[in-house]
């Protein structure tokens, strides 16, 4: 029969090691389920006998037990958390879990792998992004290269030419003193 101690022992043993699983087996977890139903049996008695004291006492194991067990499976899903993102070694990560923890892995190693590889071959098929020029009729000043770092509405600027709308995020050609004024503004930057 496990006790608390053993219980202790785990979530210690969880809290040490970030990197690995502690032995924790599907018997344990019911030898750990067992001890809070013998102590519910107890709380039960103590009740019927309205002894208030050991009322309390067995309720505030019984609480420590659920309370320590959260603990060590919060513990224990942040590691296999972990262990299928980074694409660990499954049979070596699998054999310290419960029946759960490995079903629980191994749906969670299926959904980083389909997750990542989504991103990656989203960068490796990406399109390149277009250079939006802005031409100025009466403007034979030299031209620069800004990236918009925010939505801009249309303005018109001193030659009563009118500039934008630009959405972030985007690029573009644009006559140099205009240019110096939206990034002072912040509003974009040199590209």
């Amino acid at each position: 029969m496990i006790t608390y101690s053993e219980f202790l022992r785990i979530r210690r043993q969880e809290q040490e090691d970030s990197r690995t699983l502690t032995k924790f087996t599907d018997e344990m977890l019911e030898e750990m389920k067992e001890y809070i139903a013998i102590n519910k049996n107890s709380l039960e008695e103590a009740k019927k006998m309205n002894d208030e004291k050991k009322t309390e006492e067995i309720s505030t194991q019984i609480k420590n037990a659920i309370s320590t067990l959260e603990q060590i499976i919060n513990l224990r899903l942040l590691k296999i958390a972990s262990m299928s993102i980074l694409d660990a070694d499954s049979e070596q990560a699998k054999a310290n879990m419960l029946s759960k923890e490995i079903i629980l892995f191994d749906n969670l190693l299926v959904l980083s792998k389909e997750h990542k590889a989504g991103i990656i071959n989203e960068l490796k098929f990406i399109e390149p992004k277009k250079l939006q020029k802005v031409e100025s009729e009466d403007s034979d000043g030299e031209k620069v290269v800004i990236k918009i770092l925010s939505d801009i509405p249309k303005f018109v600027w001193r030659n009563d030419k009118s500039y934008g709308p630009f959405s972030f995020p985007n690029i573009i050609e644009i006559d140099k003193d205009v240019a110096q004024i939206l990034i002072k503004s912040g509003k974009a930057e040199s590209a």
